[in-house]
């Protein structure tokens, strides 16, 4: 293998993804494609074991991204900070030895690299991405083994602990808690692994979105970005402790409407105005019961230019102020959060001081909530309502659930098990009865109206979003997911609708 052939075609490198350090195999058709690979290293002497797995994580998230599109690239730091080869966090121990696999792959010209900078002048920085060789994609689809033999690693953590400043802390002590709750995870997570989470519809199954700092950020929607872990802050746990991972955290709710799982279409059912419902609760208030109005509706703010959307604002500057320490962290916050271009935007400290105000004196009840931090302490709050529901679906209905916070997404039809799972467990947390549930699919009314649940055809599969059709990577993909897994080819999941009527 030498250097001297390379891609004619000019790479996108916007069109990228970062590395995933947790991909893994134990298959022994993964194991003969790395051995034959790393031979090829000249350079790799001793260390033999570190070096062929360090190259195997690396062959592996590239097998991935190529998996998807042949020009999706994979972001790479070269930064030895970045790479904590003896943290909890780190079961692979994969360590700054990684960058010496990357130049020897690039050496032999497996690989390529466009080299990344961070100019500290200007603010403007660009890491590294990588993408294979014509050579390695030849070696890719001649391959003995598919997406699914790659998975992350069986010992993986999923219960993380971060001090004030947001770093992990790898050593912390196990408590009964801790080991139940990962038992939960470690149950779930093997739920989602067996199950085919994907966006039906998709021919390429990656999307791109714009974060909060403008930037291009390409998800891709694949098979192995399914793990689920909780995240405690403060070095404390009994702050944060909210459930992350999945693509579909980052997907937005668009896509979401056509999440499928195992080909069965989904429905999705969040709280309305869930923390500010904890926070009423905690005052012995039941807030649709006892005030029942919209949270975000003012009147009466004379310094704002009327063609803000003032309920919006509102929304937006409520919800920065439950989670920001102080007024000024709010306003930066929402400032932040507000789309580019906007009127929103440009608000100034006295227009969001007289918002604010006019929201203090609405929410009397709880305004010495409002910048104060308290969102850390509902974070707790919902994960331990959201923990209920997920193991509710896990050992009860044995039915695949996503997390979205204060929302959650569920085979179509099972959302009358995640409506009455919702409500008792913010009941069981918190005290209160009846929480406002809704559904956020468009659709949903509508196939309410057309779908006779006392009927026997009710347990037959309904199609949300009719005009749309799986596309043919989907079909392909979830038939050759089934064979895999060896998992019969018919419907899944078909409610007990007897259970909930």
């Amino acid at each position: 293998m030498t250097s001297s052939v390379y891609d004619i075609s000019i790479p996108d490198f916007n069109y990228s993804r970062p590395l995933d350090v947790h991909r893994w195999s134990d298959y022994s058709e993964v194991n003969d494609f790395v051995n034959e690979i790393y031979l090829i290293l000249k350079s790799m002497k001793g260390h033999e074991n570190t070096g062929k797995k360090l190259v195997k994580v690396l062959l592996l998230d590239l097998y991935v991204a190529w998996s998807a599109d042949p020009d999706l690239m994979i972001m790479f730091s070269r930064n030895n900070n970045s790479y904590k080869a003896k943290s909890r966090y780190n079961e692979l121990h994969v360590g700054r030895k990684i960058i010496d696999i990357v130049d020897a792959l690039v050496s032999e010209g497996i690989i390529f690299e466009k080299r990344g900078f961070n100019d500290r002048r200007s603010g403007i920085s660009f890491q590294s991405r990588l993408w294979s060789s014509d050579w390695l994609k030849n070696k890719f689809k001649a391959a003995k083994f598919n997406q699914f033999h790659v998975q992350s690693p069986k010992t993986r953590e999923s219960i993380i602990l971060r001090d004030e400043d947001k770093r992990d802390i790898d050593r912390y002590i196990d408590t009964e808690e801790t080991i139940r709750m990962r038992q939960v995870l470690r149950d779930y997570n093997e739920l989602l692994s067996n199950s085919h989470i994907d966006i039906f519809d998709l021919d390429k199954p990656v999307i791109e979105i714009i974060d909060k700092k403008k930037r291009i950020r390409h998800i891709q929607i694949n098979q192995q970005d399914k793990f689920v872990r909780r995240v405690f802050n403060n070095g404390r746990w009994n702050k944060g402790g909210r459930f992350y991972g999945g693509w579909w955290q980052r997907c937005p709710r668009e896509h979401r409407l056509k999440i499928s799982m195992d080909g069965w279409r989904t429905s999705e059912v969040d709280y309305s105005g869930l923390h500010i419902v904890i926070l009423y609760a905690q005052e012995g208030i039941n807030y649709w019961a006892d005030v029942n109005e919209d949270p975000y509706q003012l009147h009466g703010i004379n310094n704002i230019d009327p063609e803000v959307d003032l309920r919006a604002a509102a929304k937006l500057l409520l919800l920065t102020a439950i989670n920001a320490e102080d007024e000024a962290k709010s306003f930066r916050a929402f400032r932040f959060q507000a789309a580019k271009g906007t009127l929103e935007k440009k608000m100034t400290d006295e227009q969001l001081g007289s918002l604010l105000s006019a929201l203090r004196r609405k929410h009397e009840p709880i305004a010495h909530k409002l910048a104060s931090g308290a969102g850390i302490d509902l974070m707790y709050v919902d994960s331990q309502i959201a923990e209920k529901i997920i193991s509710f679906f896990i050992y009860d209905c044995k039915c695949p659930i996503l997390s979205v916070h204060d929302s959650f997404v569920v085979p179509y039809g099972y959302d009358r098990f995640l409506e009455q799972s919702m409500q008792s467990a913010f009941e069981e947390v918190t005290g209160i009865t009846h929480p406002v549930v809704k559904h956020t699919s468009e659709y949903y009314d509508t196939m309410e109206e057309e779908l006779d649940l006392n009927e026997p055809e009710a347990t037959e599969l309904v199609f949300p979003h009719l005009d749309a059709e799986p596309c043919e990577r989907h079909i392909q993909e979830l038939k050759l997911f089934k064979e895999f897994k060896g998992k019969p080819d018919t419907e899944p999941w078909v409610p007990d609708w007897s259970s909930v009527y």
